[in-house]
């Protein structure tokens, strides 16, 4: 039996760019749930958006960070896939597998689905739904930071099947060089893609786009972005436009970079209530196909598990380094600024 202390280290959001390490008590697994040791947690576009705005689903105060890798360290009753000493890694949520949804092969619409938040401390809980469904163990070649990144490649993973990218197709990624378009750049041309134009704000992010195949390369502070796709693509613009930037422009300059008969997925989420404004003319007799995508299924995240594994995908290019659990702020304002990709938070280290 391993002895645990009774209270842990925490990172506490108390509302818009306000959060505070605090000390809580350290949860107790129930039925069918894991309690981890966190090892590694990533920051995450998400967890900005948290820092900034605060989550929909969370009312503070409330432990948040949801990418993760630790150890087991202790299992619920009727636990028998995962035992203590276990490395494991899981997605932020898994379908109940019984709704309307689920049973439309929609699982990341599931009317059930229970969020597993709390990872940018020294111990978090994993629900017994996705202990069920969305929680791996990590090979020993996989590290802990490595293995945490499987939540943005699912969203990833359910995306791009919508999308659907063909061999030879354009792709233009309007926020690239950011976690999410990193691994959408990676996805798309593992799918055949004739070139990934990468079009973003921040130069860092843009050469390691460049790094992971991109080519060419657009500064949207210094280029007029549609124009500049549109001249790459003999005046026709990209066969599929990727938005991850998460803003009310590039969802609309989205649809302005398209070709006619081309397909646009907005993936980047905007407040509840945002409007955009678009020409219908334009979409309707261009042909034009919007999709949304948010989330992702069970088997995307079996898929997501496997691409990080079998290094099918390169995840440790997304991670810029690492900083103690007492500096997760810093991380987020350094993503904010876009000095960085991803940070690993280790609770190990010192501060």
């Amino acid at each position: 039996m391993i002895m645990l202390p009774d209270v842990m280290r925490a990172v506490v959001y108390l509302g818009p760019e306000q959060v505070e390490l605090r000390q809580v008590p350290v949860p107790e697994p129930k039925t069918g749930e894991l309690l981890v040791r966190v090892r590694a947690a990533t920051t995450c576009g998400t967890d900005v958006k948290t820092y900034r705005r605060g989550h929909p689903k969370f009312p503070p105060p409330f432990v948040f960070g949801h990418e993760f890798g630790g150890d087991v360290v202790q299992v619920g009753a009727g636990v028998e896939t995962f035992r203590a000493g276990m490395r494991v890694t899981a997605n932020v949520f898994a379908e109940c597998g019984e709704c309307f949804y689920c049973k439309h092969g929609q699982g990341n619409l599931c009317e059930n689905l229970v969020y597993n938040f709390g990872a940018f401390a020294e111990y978090m809980l994993v629900p017994t739904s996705i202990v069920k469904r969305t929680t791996f163990e990590i090979p020993a070649h996989v590290s802990y930071a490595q293995a945490a990144i499987i939540e943005p490649l699912v969203t990833v993973v359910g995306g791009q099947r919508i999308i659907a990218i063909q061999p030879g197709e354009t792709v233009a990624i309007l926020g690239a060089g950011g976690a999410v378009g990193l691994l959408h750049q990676q996805m798309a041309l593992r799918a055949g893609a004739k070139r990934v134009i990468a079009v973003g704000h921040s130069q860092m992010r843009l050469q390691a786009a460049a790094k992971l195949g991109a080519d060419p390369l657009i500064n949207a502070k210094e280029t007029d972005s549609v124009k500049a796709i549109r001249d790459l693509t003999d005046g026709r613009g990209a066969d599929v436009v990727i938005e991850c930037a998460g803003s009310l422009s590039t969802w609309e300059n989205a649809v302005q970079a398209v070709r006619r008969g081309g397909r646009v997925l907005w993936f980047g989420g905007l407040p509840s209530g945002t409007k955009i404004t678009l020409d219908t003319g334009l979409i309707h007799y261009g042909a034009i196909t919007l999709y949304n995508s948010h989330g992702g299924t069970a088997d995307d995240a079996r898929e997501a598990f496997r691409l990080i594994t079998s290094a099918e995908v390169d995840v440790q290019s997304l991670l810029s380094g690492e900083l103690p659990l007492e500096q997760v702020e810093i991380a987020l304002k350094k993503m904010i600024a876009g000095e960085v990709i991803k940070m690993a938070i280790n609770p190990d280290l010192a501060a």
